[in-house]
This record gives C-alpha cells, sequence and structure tokens, in this order.
C-alpha cells in the first residue's frame, strides 16, 4: 500500500518564470525514513529536495530537511527560501518565517515574493592546497587564481577568488582532480568560484556525483559564504548583485548584504509553479 504524498515545485532566485534553480517542497515528510526520503529526491533529480515537518523547536513555523539526489545536507540557501515560501502559501506561517534545520535556526522574510534568509557567523578555515592543483581543478591557469578558503555560515564550502569574470566563466573543471583538491572538512568536493566588479558578483559552483561534474544553477549557502568571506576582510557594510547560471542558460539572481554589524542576508525571488503527487 502506498501513501499520497503533495509536493509543490518552484524556482529560487528567479526573475523570470522558468529562470531560477528549481526546488521540489513535500508538504509533509512525517512517517518518511531517511532511506525513503533520499530515494525520493533521487527521483525528483533536482539539486535538492525539502521536506516540511511540524516545528521541532520553540518559535518555529516549520522544521525542514533538505536532500540532494546523493545526500542530506543541514542547510541550503534555495531550499531555505523556498521552504519558506510554501510554508506560508500552505497557512503554515506569514510574511515572517522561522524554519528549523539541522544547521540550527534561520529566520527569513518576504516583501511580496521576494524572500530573505539571515546567514549564521561566518567560520573560516585556511586552504592549504598548492594554486597549481587548484587552477588545475578549475581548468584555469595558476595566475587566474587569486585566493580560496573554507567558509561556513551553515554549510562548509571552498570559495575560490579569480581575478575576472572572464576566468569565472571559462571554468572547465576536471571531476578527478575536484575531488582530489577541493573537498571540505565532511569529504564533499565542491568549489565555488566568484568575482566581484562595480557591485555584481559573477559566480558558479561545481561538484561531484558519480564521478561527474555538476554545475548548480543559484546557490544561496555560497551566496552567504561569499558575505562570509567579505565580512572577515572588513568590506562591510555592502550590498551585492550575486549572478550565477549563466553557463547553463538558467539565469539567477541572488541579492547579498553585510551590513554594518556584520550581519549577512541573502534574498531572491520565489515563483511557484505547480503541484502533483507522489506515491511512496
Amino acid at each position: 500500500m502506498t501513501t499520497p504524498r503533495a509536493y509543490h515545485l518552484v524556482n529560487v532566485f528567479a526573475e523570470t518564470r522558468f529562470g531560477g534553480n528549481p526546488l521540489a517542497v513535500f508538504e509533509d515528510g512525517s512517517g518518511l525514513t531517511d532511506a525513503e526520503m533520499q530515494a525520493i529526491a533521487a527521483q525528483m533529480n533536482l539539486s535538492e529536495t525539502v521536506f516540511l515537518f511540524p516545528p521541532r523547536l520553540p518559535g518555529c513555523d516549520a522544521h525542514v530537511r533538505i536532500f540532494t539526489p546523493g545526500y542530506e545536507l543541514p542547510f541550503a540557501g534555495h531550499p531555505t527560501l523556498g521552504s519558506a515560501a510554501m510554508v506560508r502559501r500552505l497557512g503554515r506561517g506569514g510574511d515572517h518565517v522561522q524554519l528549523g534545520m539541522a544547521a540550527g535556526v534561520f529566520p527569513v522574510r518576504a516583501e511580496g515574493e521576494r524572500w530573505q534568509l539571515a546567514a549564521k557567523s561566518p567560520v573560516a578555515q585556511p586552504w592549504v592546497t598548492h594554486t597549481h592543483h587548484l587552477a588545475g581543478a578549475l581548468g584555469l591557469s595558476p595566475n587566474e587564481v587569486r585566493a580560496a578558503r573554507l567558509i561556513d555560515c551553515g554549510t562548509e564550502q571552498l570559495l575560490v577568488e579569480v581575478c575576472c569574470r572572464e576566468a569565472v566563466l571559462n571554468c572547465r573543471p576536471d571531476a578527478r582532480l575536484l575531488e582530489a583538491y577541493c573537498r571540505n572538512r565532511q569529504g564533499v568536493a565542491m568549489a565555488y568560484v566568484w568575482h566581484i566588479e562595480q557591485g555584481v558578483a559573477t559566480v558558479r559552483l561545481f561538484f561531484t556525483h558519480h564521478g561527474q561534474v555538476v554545475e548548480d544553477p543559484g546557490t544561496g549557502s555560497a551566496c552567504a559564504n561569499l558575505g562570509g568571506w567579505l565580512q572577515l576582510a572588513g568590506k562591510h557594510p555592502l550590498t551585492l548583485r550575486v549572478e550565477q547560471g549563466h553557463a547553463l542558460k538558467r539565469p539567477n539572481v541572488l541579492h547579498l548584504a553585510v551590513d554594518a554589524a556584520g550581519e549577512i542576508t541573502v534574498a531572491g525571488e520565489v515563483i511557484w509553479l505547480g503541484q502533483g503527487v507522489l506515491h511512496v
């Protein structure tokens, strides 16, 4: 006997209906095992699928679990914004939503259909891999790589600053070398490549899955980590337009701010597309 599970499709960081980063949001994950949620995420085959649960902590509107097709995440940006939009749409919260996750409690607020999350304070770790190894993993020349650090504002990721916008767009990562030289302390092979010019950050995020390079069209957690990098460097207050998804022809626009006190926020539009039922 199967149980029907209602889900919704939304696009996050979308300025057009079919832009942004797609997300599946299941209305209620109660009774599903970890293995079943992981299998559903693999079936949906999106960068992330989320499951909403009743709140587990006082003051929260919902508890959220986030799965990629291969593993669970403690926090991720576009699932946070998409989940908050669905909590409001389902009548479980309003324009201010508190979401509990494995990484902690994240406040999210809305102005119309633009949702904004407040990230955790950054924790940074130095990156000790030789520049020529890192450049080789990204398909760049060593002189195009400026700096690299591990930053954690909810999910630890490797951030790589490069010399210019063209270097970001010209990245051609090698899966074998990413797995050899670009793992965070949890063992996940990935790299977020960025460059800032005239108030616009051009960024791309790469990770590996089953030995292949995958590119994410829009990454809120990495955008928050970019804010963490800039906050730790004392380059705030600031606001940035963050553009991602160029190479995938899937434009994503994120809005990053770090205020004078160092608080990091990431915002973007959420567009609801439709809904369905999966029998599990």
